[in-house]
């Protein structure tokens, strides 16, 4: 036996030599996947020696007797088969943007990576069609008839066909395990660089590693444009990390903390107590027993602490009933944030007695280490069962919008879509730099943000003052470059460009026929906020939000305690009803500077700073009562 091995260990030595596929490759995996090197590489089984990779031309030079090779390369029909099996690209490579630089340190190809693809949904328009039908005021016949979970699921869940080829194709890949949302529209798995490279893009691409000076972020992204199997483009959206760049941030919008702005001749900041008389409010609360709920979405590492809470409570809202929210997700009470505590104080204190949901969500999106993971959140809110479902949502948190991949926004879009229809309204803070967007920075153009430019979330500009109300000069506002103005919006946006008011920027400097933002306001400066114990003021549409959604909130007990639906998705019923006819106070004064420019001034009626103005919740309260 001795002397049997050592001779064909020699009669292959000087073969295997010159065999580029055996000194590439160890594995079999990606052994059979490289069709190039060598003309196309195979697996070669032996009982004798240990198995190995040889070129196809080599392996038909191996004594038969001995080695067993893979039948799918061993053939030239088989062969040519692979090698002309077409491939497509899902994303062009359009270059690095500015702020990243190539790392000098090559990528391993046993470095790991989290691959994530959005597998395409289907009808999209269809639920599209649904949300506008079900939550149009004009059409008493659908207007408030939510869908069920079951119903949007049914509409828009990707084929099995689908799910069952991504997955497959992910499969080769090697990943120990592969991660599948509910309906399957998101699969991940994490697999090496090398075996991604290999298996998924066929050689088409590599990763490489950037990094954005003067800070520790560091990603991987594909080289060049990548290519996959023909047949998968149709059931795929996009695939992360591979070839968008994300824009660097220095600053996330959130909560600022500024020079204290006193409000008032009390000299005392605003308060729960404040926003519920300014804005006719003052005795609205939630029965006992209640349906209704509402909810904050926290990222980034933002916690609230229930010591601080009740302390808010204790001296800003002695007549509130205490309650617990549930939290959905980490929450280190210990380690509370600005962003969170004022938040959870804020909708709970100006949506007295309404139950409420905490949900933290950790993690980053597929395509930008610094943005907020809405993706996940919003397949954990789709998830929940139709009675754990909050009726309002209000976000603080957000990007410019050049900063977030448009496809990764259009799939957010889509869960924003699924949840309006399921009788869900959600706010998002409009951000804090006028119109250089989330966070004041240079700009040659106006900068929108997003999701608040999203036509399907309620974005939330802001206030100061009182009696009357003027502009908060940092509510960011503008028009949309992802998305166009939609049709509710028309008279709206027309009546403000004809409305005659002086200082109106030079169009070349925005998109006037995109979606305009916000849509409504409230009051966004000096908001007192208990963290760590200790009262601090805070400035910022991050302040507006909660309080907006407060109101909302307080408006779907009163359509509940009448037997009606909750309000779910806003924008229509504001833009065709609330706004019209006198439902918010008209903020005409101020307006939204940045980009070296004044920014837009606000006008009567409708205004890319304020919306429509902030709400008159008794005025509201008649107008939702009338509705089906």
């Amino acid at each position: 036996m001795k002397t049997t091995l050592l001779l064909l260990a020699a009669s292959t030595s000087v073969l295997a030599q010159n065999d580029p596929c055996k000194t590439t490759h160890t594995d079999q995996a990606s052994c059979d996947a490289d069709t190039k090197t060598g003309g196309g590489c195979t697996w070669c089984k032996c009982e004798a020696l240990p198995s190995s990779c040889w070129t196809v031309s080599n392996s038909k030079k191996l004594p038969s007797a001995v080695y067993q090779c893979d039948s799918a390369l061993n053939t030239a029909d088989n062969l040519a088969e692979k090698l002309a099996e077409n491939r497509a690209a899902i994303e062009q490579h359009k270059g690095r943007h500015s702020g990243w630089t190539l790392s000098k340190d090559p990528v391993s190809p046993d470095t790991l990576v989290r691959i994530t693809v959005a597998v395409r949904q289907q009808n999209q328009p269809v639920l599209e069609a649904e949300l506008l039908k079900r939550s149009d005021p004009t059409n008493p016949k659908h207007f408030g008839k939510w869908l069920t979970k079951d119903m949007v699921d049914s509409i828009v869940a990707p084929s099995r066909a689908s799910v069952e080829q991504v997955r497959a194709w992910l499969s080769k890949a090697g990943g120990d395990h592969i991660e599948s949302s509910s309906t399957g529209d998101f699969l991940s798995t994490t697999v090496t660089v090398g075996a991604a490279e290999q298996h998924l893009f066929d050689g088409s691409a590599s990763y490489q590693r950037y990094e954005s000076p003067g800070s520790s972020l560091s990603i991987l992204r594909l080289n060049t444009t990548y290519t996959v199997p023909e047949h998968l483009v149709s059931h795929i959206d996009f695939i992360g990390p591979s070839v968008r760049f994300p824009v660097v941030q220095t600053k996330k919008m959130a909560a600022r903390t500024q020079d204290r702005k006193l409000f008032g001749p009390s000299g005392n900041g605003v308060t729960p107590t404040t926003l519920r008389k300014l804005y006719n409010a003052t005795g609205a609360v939630a029965a006992p027993g209640t349906k209704n709920l509402q909810a904050v979405g926290s990222f980034l590492g933002q916690f609230y602490s229930p010591s601080d809470l009740s302390k808010f409570f204790t001296k800003y809202a002695k007549d509130a009933k205490v309650t617990t929210p549930t939290v959905h997700g980490p929450n280190q009470a210990s380690n509370p944030g600005v962003e969170a505590e004022l938040d959870i104080q804020y909708v709970m204190g100006v949506g007295r007695d309404i139950p409420t949901q905490f949900w933290s969500t950790a993690g980053k999106q597929p395509h930008n280490p610094e943005n907020e993971p809405f993706l996940v959140w919003l397949e954990n809110i789709g998830n929940l069962t139709d009675a754990n479902m909050p009726l309002t949502m209000s976000v603080s948190y957000g990007d410019n919008e050049p900063g977030v991949d448009f496809d990764y926004a259009t799939r957010v879009n889509t869960e924003f879509q699924k949840a309006g229809v399921r009788g869900t309204s959600i706010m998002f803070s409009s951000g804090d730099g006028g119109v250089a967007g989330g966070q004041s920075a240079p700009c040659d153009v106006f900068v929108p943000t997003f999701p608040a430019g999203s036509p399907w979330v309620t974005a939330v500009g802001g206030t100061t003052k009182s009696n009357p109300e003027v502009c908060a000069s940092f509510s960011s506002g503008g028009f949309s470059n992802y998305w166009p103005r939609p049709s509710y919006q028309d008279t709206a946006v027309k009546g403000y460009f004809n409305s005659g008011v002086s200082g109106i920027p030079d169009s070349s400097l925005y998109n006037a026929s995109g979606a305009g933002i916000p849509d409504v306001s409230a009051q966004a400066e000096s908001f007192d906020v208990i963290q760590n114990g200790f009262t601090m003021p805070v400035d910022g549409t991050s302040c507006s939000s909660p309080a907006f959604t407060g109101i909302v909130g307080l408006l779907n007990e009163a359509r509940l305690a009448a037997g009606k639906s909750s309000l779910g998705y806003l924008n229509q019923l504001i833009y065709k009803t609330l706004g019209p006819n006198g439902g918010f106070n008209d903020v005409t004064t101020g307006s939204n500077p940045g980009c070296d420019t004044q920014g837009f001034p606000a006008a009567k009626g409708w205004d890319p700073v304020t919306g429509w103005g902030t709400p008159n919740f008794g005025v509201l309260k008649e107008m939702v009562l009338a509705l089906p």
